[in-house]
């Protein structure tokens, strides 16, 4: 996972950065810096809505201009209306582009940039960032406040983390489950079309994605079936 900061321009409420710190806690973030603050950031609301992020709030840099945030990471803007941004720069993506992007590059220092509560982020301020993101809504109604927008962002850079699933079943434990299988298939006289059914079986447990301890589980319950 890449090391990810959070930037936040102009902020004007202090519920809105508590609960960034506590998302950005819950996902592992290093650290929150605050563009030009429009409330004190560590005030009583903001302390009592970061929750167990209170040490990244306490923690938060303030800067007064938005280049010295961005300084020295891979910006990644956010909007909720692409059109907004100069297209010409070619610079906006989807979340799942912008988090491929970061994966492919292997970037390893992102700033992951929330606009204003009101306006967003300015025309430029998106022009100064190498990438920027959105949020595709099935509503007409695209606009999150900028909390809920991050929770979802930070998960779709996290993810990979989690699905890096090493208690997967290998490739070698689905084939010798299927072959397993096979073998009680034949005692089943029953059966006509024992490969149709072998293959289905084998292909569902590659769709399954299915665990060590899954594949145990049947192998286990095929053996006792097949001494019946």
């Amino acid at each position: 996972m890449p090391h990810i900061d959070i930037v936040v321009v102009e902020p004007i409420y202090q519920i809105n950065i508590g609960y960034i710190a506590r998302i950005g806690k819950n996902f592992g973030v290093d650290s929150i810096k605050l563009v030009n603050p429009k409330c004190k950031y560590n005030g009583k609301n903001a302390i009592k809505y970061s929750k167990h992020g209170v040490d990244l709030l306490n923690r938060a840099r303030v800067y007064k201009t938005f280049d010295s945030a961005i300084k020295d990471s891979f910006a990644i803007g956010t909007t909720s209306i692409p059109h907004k941004a100069n297209t010409s720069l070619y610079n906006i993506y989807t979340l799942e582009e912008s988090a491929k992007l970061v994966k492919d590059n292997k970037i390893k220092n992102i700033s992951i940039v929330l606009g204003r509560e009101s306006t967003g982020l300015t025309k430029e301020e998106i022009g100064k960032c190498p990438a920027n993101t959105f949020i595709k809504s099935n509503s007409n109604y695209n606009v999150l406040n900028i909390s809920h927008a991050l929770a979802i962002i930070l998960y779709e850079f996290t993810k990979e983390d989690y699905s890096e699933n090493k208690h997967l079943a290998s490739s070698d434990e689905i084939k010798g489950i299927t072959k397993l299988f096979k073998k009680m298939l034949v005692e089943k006289k029953n059966i006509r079309d024992k490969k149709k059914v072998s293959d289905a079986f084998e292909h569902i447990l590659k769709r399954a994605n299915a665990t060590k301890k899954e594949v145990n589980a049947l192998a286990i319950a095929i053996n006792k079936t097949g001494k019946n």
